[in-house]
This record gives structure tokens, C-alpha cells and sequence, in this order.
């Protein structure tokens, strides 16, 4: 059995090992368990590597430009990106990790309805799904391609052992699709390399400012960001899948590129919040991250976030802060730093469904017209005590 042959058949094993029914299978002991990336990693990164192969070629070139441990993080991130996808089970409770090849029954849109059917996740039937053949191509597509910005740009190792050493959601990394849209999207020719601004910024700013952070403030920021919420209704029926393994046109679809640019805007504005910690402005400054820090309001009230309060612990579920859209996703906005922002809960219920452009013009009429009955109401007492005097 050739090497990828043994890849192929692991992967699979590995499915059928903790999948269970989650996609329409049968009840198994394994029902619980979780898919186990780093195991096949592991077999991988220590397998021989016969280098008359494709596959064992383009595993020895990577092997030998990175250290060890850069080998193996980077090979456990490929493996993920490459062969797998999180979906949401059958029953909207969660959602699990198989391969892209396997068939599994998913919850699927129905023409011209917000009843769900159930439809089959299989090559040729979901934009997502592609052949084990095409996702092996996949994978050596991107080992060629980090290999090739290896030897051809400073610092590429770095920046790669930085973002394993500081992720927000397991093996995240540095590819996605050049077309979104594509059908089917997962491709060799559709890989995208995304070692953007907003990485780079992230890998430095997340260690700096994640220690300020309880684990509940830090794991909420990392769930707004980069997951779905729990959605009934839509083109793809999800409870925090990761949002560009959703369906491309779903209103929570977004690029991984866009929830970095998410997280980025979160950071920095958490810098601007009344009483965050000076010395980690001061160290954000040093490092060249951040030159000046603007005042962070809510969007709606317009107070002066205070850090202190964002650290309260959330009651009955319910917080003072939340993480929100200026134009909300089911009115067609985007998830993207631009339109993403911090505001008070009080902010966020007054906004409700609306835009914020909706939800400020009736507040500033509200405003404008206690302006005129207060004027009103001054010229009349100062109108009494003329005539008294």
C-alpha cells in the first residue's frame, strides 16, 4: 500500500471511528469521541517517505527546510485544512469533524422554504465535499507552497511558528479559497495563500493582550469571531461551525481572512475601553503594534466602555458588553472588522434587528424634540417670572 493509499484509509478509519450517527450512520461506542488529527499527524511526520512518490516527495522537500516541531505543526494544520470539515450534526446540538470525501446526511435549504430537508454530503452534491483524490492534490498543492515562500521570503518560518504558538481556534493556518464562491470550492487551483496584515498583527497583539482577559471574556471573543450561531432557518442550518465551512451565500459566511479583520478590530478596541491596563498600551506601543488609542464607545449609547465592567461575569447568560454588527448579518451585512464593534447590552437591545443607521435617526429626533420642549418650557418659566417681576 502506497503511502497516500495508507493516509486515505487512516483518515477514513478515523471517521468511522467517532462520527457515529452525527450524519445519518449508525449508533457506535465511538459516538462521543472526537476526531483525532494529531494522531494521524503523528503516523505521518514519522512515516518513511519514499521520494519516487508525489506525496513522499513533496513531504521530504517541507521536512527539510523546517525544524521538527515547525514539521509537525505545520503538517497537523495542512491534514485539517486539507482533508477535513466541521459540520453541524443532524440534530443542530453540534457539530463534528469528518472527511470531505465520506457521504453523511446533512440538513439542507429547501427551495422557496425555511424547513430544512435532509440531503446527502457527498462529492458532486455539496460545494464543499471533494474526492480523496482532489484533497490529497490539495495537500501537496500547499506543502509546494509553503515550501516555495520558505525559500523565497525572510521570515516565513517565523510567522508560521508564531501562529501555531498563538491560535485562536485549533490548527488555524494560513490558507483559504481564492473563490469563495466556486462550486466545488475545495480545489488545487482554488487555494489561496492569506499571510495577511491582520495575521501578521494578530500572532503579535493575542499574547500581549490575551493576559488581560478572563477565559470567559477571551473565549467569547473567539466564538463571535470565528463561529455561527446557533441558526434554524437559512441556506445552512449551523451551531458553531466555523463560519467559511459554512455555505458560501449563507448570511454567516464569512472568509477566514474576514474574522481575522473581526478579532483585529476586537483587540484594538478593547485598547480604547476606560481603565484597560496602561502598561499593555505602553507595550503594544513598543512593539510597534499600535501608535495611538482612540476612546471606545457603544455605537448606540455612546458611553465610554469601561474594562472593568467587560470583566463582570455574564449572568443567566446575559452580559453588559456585547460583540456586534453595525448592519446586521440577516440584512445583508458582512462579517468584517469594518462592521463589527463592541456595545453596551443596552446598545445592543435598542438596536434590536435594526442598522445602526435605523436605530440612530428616531434617538436623534427623540433628542432634537427634548431639545425644543425644554426650550419651550424655559421660555415660558422665564416668560412668568418676567411678568411677577
Amino acid at each position: 500500500m502506497s503511502l497516500k493509499e495508507e493516509l486515505i484509509r487512516r483518515l477514513e478509519e478515523e471517521e468511522t471511528r467517532t462520527v457515529s450517527n452525527a450524519f445519518g450512520g449508525i449508533q457506535t461506542q465511538g459516538s462521543t469521541k472526537s476526531y483525532s488529527v494529531s494522531n494521524i499527524r503523528d503516523w505521518l511526520t514519522s512515516a518513511p517517505l519514499d521520494t519516487s512518490q508525489s506525496l513522499g516527495s513533496s513531504l521530504a522537500r517541507l521536512k527539510s527546510l523546517v525544524k521538527t516541531n515547525s514539521y509537525k505543526q505545520i503538517i497537523g494544520s495542512l491534514i485539517r485544512f486539507s482533508f477535513l470539515i466541521e459540520l453541524t450534526n443532524l440534530k443542530l446540538g453540534s457539530t463534528k469533524m469528518k472527511t470531505r470525501w465520506m457521504p453523511g446526511r446533512i440538513l439542507m435549504p429547501q427551495q422557496g422554504s425555511f424547513e430544512p430537508l435532509q440531503g446527502t454530503f457527498k462529492p458532486g452534491n455539496d460545494p464543499r465535499s471533494s474526492s480523496s483524490d482532489v484533497c490529497c492534490d490539495v495537500f501537496e498543492t500547499c506543502m509546494q507552497i509553503i515550501a516555495d515562500k520558505i525559500e523565497s521570503e525572510d521570515n516565513i518560518s517565523t510567522k508560521l511558528n508564531l501562529l501555531s504558538r498563538n491560535t485562536s481556534v485549533p490548527y488555524e493556518f494560513v490558507f483559504d479559497y481564492k473563490m469563495p464562491s466556486e462550486n466545488p470550492i475545495h480545489t488545487p487551483q482554488n487555494i489561496n495563500w492569506i499571510l495577511n496584515q491582520d495575521i501578521e498583527w494578530l500572532i503579535e497583539a493575542r499574547p500581549i493582550i490575551w493576559g488581560t482577559l478572563s477565559a470567559q471574556q477571551k473565549n467569547k471573543i473567539q466564538t463571535k469571531t470565528y463561529k455561527t450561531d446557533r441558526a434554524l432557518t437559512g441556506k445552512d442550518k449551523t451551531n458553531r461551525a466555523k463560519r467559511w465551512e459554512t455555505l458560501f451565500g449563507d448570511f454567516q459566511h464569512a472568509t477566514i481572512t474576514q474574522c481575522w479583520s473581526v478579532e483585529r478590530k476586537l483587540l484594538a478596541e478593547l485598547t480604547g475601553f476606560d481603565k484597560f491596563p496602561e502598561r499593555i498600551k505602553e507595550s503594544l506601543q513598543k512593539s510597534g503594534l499600535m501608535s495611538s488609542f482612540n476612546v471606545s464607545r457603544c455605537p448606540v449609547t455612546l458611553e465610554h466602555l469601561d474594562f472593568e465592567v467587560l470583566q463582570n461575569p455574564a449572568v443567566h447568560g446575559r452580559s453588559d458588553y456585547q460583540v456586534g454588527h453595525l448592519h446586521p448579518l440577516k440584512r445583508g451585512g458582512y462579517h468584517e472588522g469594518a462592521n463589527v464593534c463592541w456595545k453596551s447590552n443596552d446598545g445592543n437591545r435598542i438596536q434590536g434587528d435594526l442598522t445602526i443607521e435605523e436605530t440612530i435617526a428616531p434617538l436623534d429626533k427623540i433628542t432634537s424634540r427634548m431639545d425644543m420642549l425644554h426650550s419651550s418650557h424655559l421660555e415660558t418659566v422665564e416668560s412668568e417670572i418676567a411678568k411677577d417681576s
